[in-house]
């Protein structure tokens, strides 16, 4: 069996005050990305499929990657007073290849772009993705150091730095009911899907989130709180695949787990819900994706002392060469 993996590091840290125009380098961005896929969509043109199966391997065995990645994530609930605290993380830029039936990507981020009038965030991020046929996975482990909040104060907006330290790590595995859809193609972009579907996604997945704070305003999480949970899921996906090498998915899986509160002793539920979606585009030799990926976690201790939510987003482009 076939199979993608990818690994991904993400390693923060800050640059010198005005080192970068961030809002110049935003625009620059966004006009090359349209200028390359005006380029690949033009080499498609034309381009049809050969063969009736529904999902096809490229004739290639080599590839290089090249992505992009802007980041946030929020923490809020009744530990915080219901008020958003906010990460500071800039673009992650990486590289990545693969070869043969074992596809694969490693890649190593360095980040640039960060508000330098905004406390700084750290953050490190180890992730493997798989993709079957089939089946797709992850196990990831990550986290984010230092969170802000916007405070008006005497008719100015004033960030307020907090000392909020998030770790994360997950191991979970889904398994796709429709065998001619394929995921593969539109996020690994190692597989061409000739017609639109859809299918039901079910998994299962095992959690683990720590919380500490160094401010007394948190202080619940004064003390490292360490969350082990784990559950179902279930969720559905559709690919969307046009003539001309265009293609998009929308993906959305939920799960309901129960664990524990390690520090405390205590059992609790635990809610996730980790939307997907991407745009992008096939050529001969060539492919890009724009994804979106979101991931919200509640988090609920049955005396009702804590209801926290955690926030995750990325957003950015991966350009695919096959040789």
């Amino acid at each position: 069996m076939a199979m993608a993996i990818t690994v991904g590091i993400v390693n923060i840290f800050s640059l010198p005050p005005n080192y970068l125009n961030f809002p110049r380098i935003m625009k620059i961005f966004l006009i090359s990305l349209w200028l390359l896929a005006g380029l690949l969509w033009a080499e498609a043109q034309g381009m049809v499929a050969s063969t009736d199966s529904v999902v096809t391997a490229f004739p290639e065995k080599f590839f290089i990657q090249f992505y992009a990645q802007y980041n946030y994530a929020a923490f809020s609930g009744e530990s915080t007073d219901n008020k958003d605290l906010k990460t500071n993380l800039p673009v992650h830029i990486g590289f990545g290849g693969g070869y043969g039936p074992f596809s694969w990507t490693s890649m190593l981020s360095m980040s640039f772009g960060a508000d330098e009038d905004l406390p700084i965030t750290k953050a490190a991020n180890l992730q493997f993705n798989y993709f079957s046929d089939r089946i797709f996975g992850d196990a990831e482990i990550g986290v984010n150091d230092g969170f802000y909040k916007r405070e008006r104060f005497e008719e100015k907006d004033k960030a307020e730095a907090y000392q909020l330290m998030i770790i994360k790590g997950s191991l979970s595995i889904n398994y796709i009911w429709n065998k001619d859809h394929s995921l593969r193609a539109v996020y690994n972009m190692d597989r061409r899907q000739w017609k639109s579907n859809g299918s039901f996604i079910l998994g299962i997945g095992a959690y683990y989130h720590g919380i500490e704070s160094k401010d007394s305003a948190l202080s619940f999480y004064s003390e490292m709180q360490s969350f082990v949970h784990a559950g179902p899921s279930a969720g559905y996906s559709y690919n969307w695949i046009w003539d001309n090498g265009m293609f998009g998915n929308l993906l959305i899986v939920g799960t309901t787990s129960v664990g524990k509160n390690v520090t405390r002793n205590e059992w609790m539920q635990f809610y996730q819900i980790f939307p997907k979606g991407v745009l992008g585009y096939h050529s001969h030799t060539w492919s890009i994706n724009f994804p979106l990926i979101l991931s919200l976690l509640w988090i609920h201790e049955n005396d009702g002392k804590v209801g926290d939510f955690f926030l995750e987003a990325s957003a950015g482009f991966t350009i695919t060469k096959r040789f």
